[in-house]
C-alpha cells in the first residue's frame, strides 16, 4: 500500500519508509539509497524534492527514508532506538544478501540525520553475513555536521513550531525548557551529543574507510555554520578519507537544492561516479 506520507513509498516501521524499484539497478548505480532527514522543517513536500530526484537519477535503486523525530533526537541511549531501527536493518541486510556487489549511497541531512545514521551504523554491526561498511560507496553530508551549542540545538528544533500564534508561543514555552534540560544532560555526558556524532562519523568501525565523502554546505546557513562543516571535513581528510566539499551561497539550511538544483545534483552524481566535482559554482554537464 502506498504510504500517505510520501509518494511512491510505503511505511515499513516507525518513521521508516521504503521505495521499491520496478527495474533492476544498473551496475554503475547504487542498489540502495538511504536518506536520513533533518529535525524540524522536514515536511513531506520538502523531502519529496529529494526522493523524486533520486528515483529519476537512479530508477533501479531501492530507497530507504528514515525520518528524525524529536523523541529519537533526544533518546538517551542506542538501546532505546535500536528496536525501532529493526525494519531498516533487516531491509538493508536483505538487499546486501541478495547482491553481494550491492553499493550504498548515504545522504545525511543536518545534525538530526547525523544522529540517525550513526545509530543505524551501530545497528548494522549486529547484522550477520553482510558488511554494511564496505558496501557504502558515497556519503553525502548535507548541511552537517554542526556544533553542540544550545543556540544551534534550539534553532533546529524551533523550525518545527507552528508559524502562527498562539501555537508558536505555547510551543516555545514547552520546547525551550525541555531542550535546556536535554542540552545540560548532554553536556555532562549522560546523553549522546553532537560531539559524539561527529566522532562516530569518522569512526572506521562504523562507516569503513573506502567510501567517498561529499560535503554540501551553505555559506549563509543560519543553523549550521559553514566553518563547522569544513572543520569536520578537514578532520576526515586528515584521517585518510576521500573528501570533497562544495559550498553554496545564499541557500537556507537543508535547502541547497532550491538555490541551484543542477549544480546540486551534478555534484552528487559526479561524486558517485568518482569524477571531478565542480567546487567553483559553475555546473559541469
Amino acid at each position: 500500500m502506498v504510504d500517505p506520507f510520501i509518494p511512491h513509498f510505503r511505511s515499513i516501521g516507525q518513521n521508516i519508509h521504503l521505495h521499491e524499484p520496478t527495474s533492476t539497478p544498473s551496475d554503475t548505480h547504487p542498489a540502495l539509497i538511504i536518506l536520513c532527514t533533518w529535525f524540524g522543517g522536514a515536511t513531506p513536500r520538502r523531502i519529496a524534492k529529494y526522493t523524486t530526484a533520486y528515483r529519476e537519477h537512479y530508477p533501479g535503486a531501492a530507497i530507504v527514508l528514515l525520518n528524525t523525530c524529536f523523541r529519537d533526537y533526544l533518546a538517551r541511549s542506542f538501546q532505546t532506538i535500536d528496536p525501532n531501527l529493526t525494519p531498516a536493518r533487516e531491509l538493508i541486510t536483505r538487499v546486501l544478501h541478495a547482491n553481494r556487489d550491492a553499493s550504498v549511497l548515504l545522504h545525511i541531512f543536518s545534525n538530526g540525520g547525523c544522529n540517525t545514521v550513526t545509530q543505524l551504523a551501530r545497528s548494522m554491526t549486529t547484522a550477520t553475513g553482510v558488511d554494511f561498511r564496505s558496501a557504502i560507496k558515497l556519503m553525502v553530508f548535507d548541511c552537517c555536521p554542526g556544533d553542540a551549542s544550545f543556540q544551534r540545538f534550539y534553532g533546529a528544533a524551533a523550525v518545527a513550531l507552528p508559524a502562527t500564534q498562539p501555537g508558536r508561543a505555547i510551543g516555545t514555552i514547552i520546547l525551550y525548557p525541555t531542550l535546556r534540560v536535554a542540552h545540560a544532560v548532554q553536556s555532562v555526558g549522560l546523553m549522546r551529543s553532537i560531539d559524539d556524532y561527529q566522532a562516530d562519523l569518522n569512526d572506521p568501525s562504523l562507516f569503513g574507510t573506502e567510501a567517498r565523502r561529499l560535503y554540501l554546505y551553505s555559506l549563509t546557513d543560519g543553523m549550521i555554520p559553514w566553518e563547522d562543516v569544513v572543520g569536520h571535513m578537514d578532520e576526515a581528510r586528515e584521517k585518510g578519507y576521500s573528501v570533497l566539499g562544495v559550498s553554496f551561497e545564499d541557500s537556507r539550511h537543508c535547502g541547497l537544492v532550491m538555490g541551484n538544483e543542477m549544480r546540486y545534483w551534478n555534484a552528487i552524481q559526479r561524486a558517485w561516479d568518482g569524477r571531478e566535482v565542480d567546487v567553483s559554482g559553475r555546473s559541469k554537464l
